[in-house]
């Protein structure tokens, strides 16, 4: 059954991969160097090669512009299970509501009311990006606030829990390399049909709290129209890892998409269920929940969310810090140094 799961991921990005490399930009400024070093031992890593114009595939099958989707990081946010991405359409991040304030939660009022129907209907990805309790309150974990800094503008990269040959390690491509796109053929959580003692769980709840995070993506990174195409599967870990690398990479036109298979497999009363439980359905996505189907939009993502960023809000909150913390005092130690003293004053 493993095989056959492999074998069905394989064919979806290898249709893809070419398609999201012709899209990807080709005029990259270069790089800064970075030491060769051994390519990490991984099951979740698989190897193949890839060109610009190679959409073909063994079964025949081709996958045109029109079946990707491109993304962008609209937020971050806290959740029950982890640190939490939020992947929109590319062009919709700066349309996401704000936050209500006190009055309008007093009144019932929602800034989202206010959005342009086709907008406040745009999907939104949630990916578990830290599957860690440290994070169910606050960004607290290490990879949590790394991936805050990177969403700054320029990002603050200080290649710590993202090492800076972390592309070499992940694809092996060596000479400069970068990485061209990230193609995202899953980003659900799976099923959770059983527990340690293998017995199978009957409640949805002992479902949800069992099921785990799946994330199946492909990496395409090399030099001009040379592309290799890297299968990176796994989870929340692998998640953050690509999802890292796209923003470190994004300055050199690195882009991300994902299928639109991917985006229905996220639009599950089950995933759904494992981020935030069966109270709170109804409240995300309305009587679809019911159905089976639900579908996380921009109108409905701070209630399922309400303690989401946006990266904008993110970005205003850290330039604030910056200049409360960091230039006012440092203009006041210069002002400081520089006013005159009685000394100045006296002549010889």
């Amino acid at each position: 059954a493993r095989a056959r799961k492999m074998a069905s991921h394989v064919a979806v990005t290898s249709r893809a991969a070419g398609v999201a490399a012709v899209a990807s930009t080709s005029t990259r400024s270069r790089p800064p160097q970075t030491p060769r070093c051994a390519r990490r031992a991984s099951r979740s890593v698989l190897s193949r090669s890839a060109s610009r114009d190679d959409v073909e595939t063994d079964d025949d099958g081709t996958t045109s512009a029109s079946d990707l989707v491109e993304l962008e990081c609209g937020g971050v946010s806290v959740s029950p299970r982890g640190f939490v991405a939020l992947m929109v359409r590319k062009g919709v991040k700066d349309r996401i509501p704000r936050a209500a304030n006190e009055v309008e939660a007093m009144r019932g009022a929602d800034p989202a009311a206010d959005l342009a129907p086709e907008i406040a209907s745009e999907f939104v990805l949630p990916v578990l990006i830290t599957d860690l309790d440290e994070d169910a309150e606050a960004a607290q974990s290490a990879r949590a606030q790394t991936m805050l800094q990177l969403l700054q503008e320029p990002p603050c990269d200080m290649g710590i829990q993202l090492p800076y040959a972390a592309l070499e390690e992940v694809t092996g491509v060596t000479g400069g390399a970068v990485l061209g796109a990230v193609l995202v053929g899953k980003a659900s959580f799976g099923d959770g049909v059983s527990g340690g003692d293998g017995e199978p769980k009957n409640t949805e709840k002992e479902r949800a709290s069992s099921s785990s995070f799946v994330w199946e993506s492909t990496l395409l990174a090399g030099v001009g129209a040379e592309q290799s195409a890297v299968d990176v599967l796994g989870g929340a870990s692998e998640a953050w890892q690509c999802l890292a690398l796209a923003r470190r990479y994004e300055q050199y036109g690195c882009r991300v998409f994902a299928t639109k298979e991917a985006l229905a497999g996220a639009a599950t009363k089950k995933s759904f269920s494992a981020f935030f439980g069966d109270e709170t359905d109804d409240a995300v996505a309305g009587g679809a929940a019911a159905a089976g189907a639900a579908a996380l939009t921009v109108s409905t993502v701070r209630r399922a969310f309400p303690r989401m960023q946006t990266v904008n809000e993110s970005r205003a909150i850290a330039a604030e810090a910056r200049e409360k913390f960091l230039w006012q005092p440092f203009a006041a130690a210069v002002a400081d140094d520089d006013a005159p003293t009685d000394d100045d004053d006296e002549t010889p």
